[in-house]
């Protein structure tokens, strides 16, 4: 008997039960045929069970891949758009990403500014307005998770319509003190990288809306880099093209007012949307794969340098490099560290994780990245590596 425990674990037993013909045998040969039959299994359970149209798109880089990369899809069939309009679910279907977002902002930043210099005071400018302590945090801190700032992923934290524009936000940030000291301990701060993303821009205006244009002009100029030119922020126009999303609960988020999978003062920590196609192309450009990629000091910047405090919660704390998480997996041939960041938004989740490569002459050996809007992603992924890499 299936449990949900089972399937939201994307166990491999599934595949044993003859759910899927030809499962088993996958999952016990090729890696790649394996990681396609387990996400063929987690759409199909989904669906039968709580009737959520659950699609996933993965790409895959392996050895052999060069500059290229291998697509696996699931859920194809009967895929509507968060308007409930029929959509092909390929490589060039819109999925967002969600927090992969904050690495972008890690990369726009570089690009335009160099390695992480200064203070939030340095770089916003008087209109927007914050306490002392606020405007101290440095952007080194707030780029590797040690802003001071308060974990905000699950809610809770700020006023209700904080993040909702620029006005807001920094009228709640001229009176907030921070409830730790920066660089004393690891926090996830999405309020931390979305201003993150406005010190990047030097902003000194409350237009939330010429913010977005700008953000997004600095991400397309980003994403020219390594030839990715649907990945854009968030508009509603894009919703079209999108499809529908489910919360945790397999609930459809259905159209009423207009879907948008980050608040837009949380722009640069969540809002861009991205093809499969992109995000492998962004993939093989983060792994050293693409021309130039082995000696990109923009890569090397954000990738090899680690930081690791106690995390403020008193839980077990992460390593991090600028947006990247390392995270050690130990396989047949040792142990081998894997750089990845998962997202989930409202509708969407997603994963992406490549092996360290950085100061070995050779790019990254393999790599993954999930878009679903129905599934865990960052499960899926970590399975996918760890198969991948042949880990037990």
């Amino acid at each position: 008997m299936f449990t949900r425990r089972m399937f939201l674990q994307g166990s491999a037993g599934m595949a044993a039960t003859g759910l899927l013909p030809g499962a088993a045998s996958a999952l016990q040969g090729d890696p790649v045929h394996a990681i396609q039959a387990r996400i063929d299994i987690l759409c199909r359970l989904a669906r039968e069970w709580s009737g959520a149209n659950a699609a996933a798109v993965v790409g895959i880089v392996t050895p052999d891949s060069g500059e290229n990369g291998r697509f696996l899809f699931a859920g194809r069939e009967g895929l509507t758009s968060i308007e409930g309009q029929p959509l092909a679910l390929d490589e060039n279907t819109l999925l967002a990403i969600g927090s992969i977002s904050k690495v972008f902002t890690s990369g726009i930043h570089y690009m335009l500014h160099g390695p992480y210099q200064g203070a939030l005071g340095d770089w916003l400018g008087k209109r927007m307005t914050m306490s002392a302590q606020v405007a101290g945090i440095t952007l080194k801190n707030l780029a590797v998770y040690e802003p001071g700032l308060a974990q905000d992923n699950h809610g809770g934290v700020y006023p209700p319509r904080t993040m909702e524009d620029l006005l807001n936000l920094f009228a709640y940030m001229g009176n907030l003190v921070p409830p730790s000291p920066q660089g004393s301990c690891y926090t996830y701060s999405n309020a931390g990288w979305a201003l993150l993303g406005m010190a990047s821009e030097r902003l000194d205006s409350l237009d939330t809306g010429a913010f977005i244009d700008r953000y997004d002009g600095r991400l397309k100029e980003f994403c020219a880099k390594f030839a990715a030119p649907h990945i854009s922020a968030y508009r509603p126009e894009l919703a079209r093209q999108m499809p529908m999303g489910y919360t945790r609960r397999r609930v459809p988020v259905l159209p009423g007012p207009p879907y948008r999978p980050t608040n837009p003062a949380g722009l640069g920590s969540g809002g861009i949307v991205s093809s499969g196609a992109d995000m492998l192309r962004f993939l093989l450009y983060n792994m050293g794969r693409l021309p130039g990629g082995l000696a990109d000091p923009a890569l090397a910047y954000q990738q090899t340098e680690t930081f690791q405090v106690p995390n403020c919660s008193g839980a077990h704390a992460p390593a991090t490099s600028y947006g990247w998480f390392h995270i050690p997996v130990d396989t047949p041939q040792g142990q081998r560290m894997v750089l990845s960041k998962d997202g989930a938004v409202r509708g969407f989740t997603s994963w992406m994780g490549y092996t360290g490569w950085q100061g070995t002459g050779a790019p990254a050996t393999h790599g993954v990245f999930v878009l679903s809007n129905a599934l865990e992603s960052a499960r899926i992924g970590r399975r996918a590596m760890r198969t991948l890499l042949g880990a037990a």
